[in-house]
């Protein structure tokens, strides 16, 4: 056999092996195996859209990745002026606090079983409290990965996992959450007439993104 030949049918050999690959590659399902925070002292701003029961107009929302005990642990915070969110290094929030006080606190905390990958779906009973009404209500929340996607908002356009979200309380949400940032860049969130809150919608969109040193 022509020695030309045979190198030209073996280079023809590895060129499809390589396709074969890459399309593989291509195919493979992005997972996130674990929660990683945006790093202490990241900052970023947000705008913020209300109707009904969420409020009413629209502005924007500053906020910063802090640290704080919590009893006894040390915790996670992502903060803002209308409220400070309390987690575990795993990102399971604990409750939204207003200095020391609790305005709303969930029971086991709210998170995802991690890992999570398009398709996974989970439903848990919870119970959350209302502080300020001294109101504890229990619900039935399922949530599901739509999709691992492109998501453009004014700070950019970045891969993040689409997670819905219904509960027995009324809530139909969606929230695109980019495993890069640490943090949600894209909240759809509604409240239907039944909620106990009254119909509502809340759009969010991240506008900015500082990330803090290690």
């Amino acid at each position: 056999m022509d020695s030309r030949f045979g190198f030209q049918r073996g280079l023809i050999a590895v060129g499809a092996a390589l396709t074969l690959l890459a399309s593989g590659c291509g195919l493979m399902a992005p997972k996130a195996e674990r929660y990683v925070a945006p790093p202490l002292g990241t900052t970023w701003t947000t705008s913020r859209s209300d109707t009904g029961s969420y409020g009413s107009g629209s502005g924007k929302v500053a906020g910063k990745r802090g640290e704080r005990t919590w009893q006894g642990a040390k915790m996670i915070t992502f903060e803002a002026a209308d409220g400070t969110v309390v987690a575990s290094a795993e990102g399971n929030w604990h409750g939204v606090y207003k200095g020391d006080s609790p305005m709303v606190t969930w029971d086991p905390p709210l998170g995802w079983p991690w890992p999570i990958e398009v398709g996974k779906t989970w439903t848990r009973d919870q119970l959350v409290t209302f502080h300020a009404a001294k109101r504890t209500v229990p619900y039935k929340l399922t949530q599901k990965v739509e999709a691992y996607e492109d998501v453009t908002v004014p700070a950019g356009t970045f891969k993040a996992f689409k997670v819905s979200t219904k509960t027995s309380l009324g809530d139909d949400n969606l929230v695109w959450f980019s495993p890069d940032l640490g943090i949600f860049v894209k909240q759809s969130l509604k409240r239907a007439a039944m909620h106990a809150q009254g119909a509502g919608t809340r759009e969010i969109e991240l506008v900015s993104y500082t990330r803090g040193g290690n």
